[in-house]
């Protein structure tokens, strides 16, 4: 491109200092010169910029491709932590009901419902961090795609691993507490253990809810980068 600017600045040269030449074709001559050198630089401009955008767009596709797996394999995590909490709430709603039982509850009965999982938060965020830390979110075109994406892993996954090891720091609590000489049953009918299970059973509950709408903004997304086939 440099070349053939400079070939025809040279010819712009050469027509003002021919004699031969009247100042009107020198005007004309000039005048389609110039209009050269200005196509040139503009088509030059427009190719680098279209290079550059299907390059973007090329590295935003992998991306997407690669993010719908990341997403599948949260999914399935979210829906397996789903169901154990799920479980686990009903565990709490019995230890609850214990205070109301008028007839003496086996310490095996009781034992059998103080179950504890620690729920996982691996979420797959590696790959969106990366991809937004070198700065390329801006190259998804879609804008509802990208507000979809970045809700979910700016908004939902920081709110739900606060949720997740809230939860699970209060099951370690009980899973620690000292029953002393109680049976299981007077133990988890103490005020002590009734407020932290009926502080679990709160949290579950929305912790479960979030873990749907979590699900939802998932297969949301999903559909959204199929559409982009």
């Amino acid at each position: 491109m440099q070349e053939e600017i400079s070939k025809h600045s040279r010819k712009i040269y050469k027509t003002v200092k021919n004699p031969k030449h009247t100042v009107n074709e020198k005007i004309k001559e000039i005048i389609v010169e110039i209009f050269i050198i200005v196509f040139a630089v503009s088509l030059s401009i427009w190719l680098h910029g279209w290079s550059e955008h299907r390059h973007e767009q090329k590295e935003s596709n992998k991306f997407l491709k690669e993010l719908k797996t990341d997403l599948e394999a949260d999914a399935k995590l979210i829906e397996e932590n789903k169901k154990i909490l799920s479980s686990l709430d009903s565990d709490y709603k019995f230890i609850l009901s214990l205070k109301n039982k008028k007839i003496p509850v086996t310490d095996s009965l009781v034992g059998s419902h103080s179950n504890f999982y620690l729920l996982g938060s691996a979420f797959n965020v590696g790959r969106y961090e990366g991809f937004k830390s070198s700065g390329k979110i801006g190259t998804i075109e879609n804008d509802s795609l990208k507000n979809q994406i970045l809700a979910y892993y700016q908004q939902t996954l920081p709110n739900l691993t606060f949720r997740v090891n809230f939860i699970n720091s209060e099951q370690l609590k009980i899973k620690d507490a000292d029953p002393g000489n109680l049976n299981l049953s007077d133990f988890y009918k103490s005020q002590r253990m009734q407020s932290n299970y009926s502080n679990l059973s709160y949290n579950s509950k929305g912790l479960i809810d979030e873990y749907q709408n979590a699900l939802n903004q998932i297969n949301q997304i999903l559909k959204e980068i199929d559409s982009e086939k």
